[in-house]
């Protein structure tokens, strides 16, 4: 697809804007816990608001991934745009942490910084293996010795798209039975996984088994719903019920919120608002928002200390802003430009029904 229709499609829906709302939701739920005030961030559907902004990932993630396979089932082009899509701005993001936050910030002499094993453990984040301390940095803040805590969701997230074509090898008909299986498999692991019980060695099956459901909603809204069956209507009906029933019973609730939210989510998304559907006008922000507003908020704290939340929000969220403008322009944009070098190698499915006439781009062209 060209970027002009990649352009085209973007404006079509609401996606770009609530992919940008749920990083500003991790934002401001993080802005209560670093800065270690006995207030509690905002709770929705009895969810912490940045867990609820980083479950709206997942659900956009689980559906747009799978779209794009089902358009482009080849795992070298669908592999290069994974990759293009999450690690060019992540390895900016850590090697600024590790030579230009860790030094300015750290309370040890740059020698021992620079020797301490500890600091260069921090590359392998680079490897998607979360590591969140730099030697010295952080350590008078209230939300100590954690540099980029939201970290944690990028491993969990890459394992989906290699969890994608996996699922999409079995027959036509078999799908929707194996996305169900992988979806009851992590409702399971919600239900019954350990502490002690990790994924590839580095992150925890209870940390990853809630997110995984949501992917697996997104996944089988993909599977399953034509575009025209999404519905606000029974969006704000599901979202309604879903907060009668959480009031009533937290539990039963919580459950249901496995099922409504993917479609509430993306019923919303998929919908086309004036203005908000234009969110990524002017680039789509949302992933640097997300990978560097906790390092400056714990910037913020360590500069000039807990202040009131509204000023902390500002603050954070214009230099964030600033930041998330720049990695885009500057690393992502061009970065997920190399995609046309592998994409041109392999047809896409309906290419010439999509180039003949523009009206058929849907939002399944919007790869995440």
């Amino acid at each position: 697809m060209s970027d002009a229709s990649t352009e085209l499609a973007r404006r079509r829906n609401n996606l770009d804007a609530i992919r940008l709302g749920g990083a500003l939701m991790v934002v401001l739920g993080h802005s209560y816990v670093l800065s270690g005030k006995p207030v509690a961030p905002p709770v929705i559907f009895d969810v912490p608001i940045h867990t609820l902004g980083v479950f709206v990932f997942f659900i956009i993630s689980g559906y747009l991934i799978t779209k794009s396979w089902l358009r482009r089932p080849q795992w070298k082009s669908y592999l290069a745009a994974r990759s293009l899509r999450i690690f060019p701005a992540l390895i900016v993001a850590v090697l600024l942490s590790v030579f230009v936050l860790g030094p300015v910030f750290t309370v040890i002499d740059l020698h021992a910084y620079f020797t301490d094993p500890n600091t260069w453990l921090y590359l392998r984040n680079l490897f998607l293996q979360p590591v969140f301390g730099l030697s010295g940095v952080f350590t008078t803040v209230p939300y100590p010795n954690v540099v980029n805590g939201s970290l944690w969701t990028l491993p969990i997230e890459f394992s989906c798209y290699l969890f994608v074509p996996l699922m999409m090898v079995v027959p036509r008909r078999a799908r929707v039975p194996v996305v169900v299986a992988f979806g009851l498999a992590c409702v399971a692991a919600v239900f019954f996984a350990t502490p002690a019980q990790n994924v590839f060695g580095f992150y925890l099956l209870v940390t990853a088994a809630e997110p995984w459901v949501f992917f697996a909603g997104g996944m089988l809204c993909a599977l399953l719903l034509e575009r025209h069956l999404f519905r606000l209507d029974a969006a704000l009906l599901g979202l309604f019920a879903l907060t009668v029933v959480e009031a009533v019973r937290p539990s039963l609730g919580h459950v249901m919120m496995w099922v409504v939210l993917p479609y509430a989510v993306l019923a919303l998304g998929l919908a086309s608002s004036p203005i908000i559907r234009r969110a990524s006008r002017f680039g789509d922000f949302s992933y640097g928002m997300y990978i560097y507003a906790f390092p400056v908020q714990q910037m913020v704290f360590a500069t000039i200390g807990v202040r009131s939340l509204t000023v902390n929000l500002v603050i954070v969220v214009a230099v964030t802003a600033a930041l998330s403008v720049a990695s885009w322009h500057l690393i992502e944009a061009p970065a997920l430009k190399l995609k046309t070098r592998f994409e041109s190698t392999v047809p896409a499915r309906g290419r010439r029904r999509a180039s003949s006439s523009p009206k058929t781009l849907v939002s399944s062209d919007i790869v995440d």
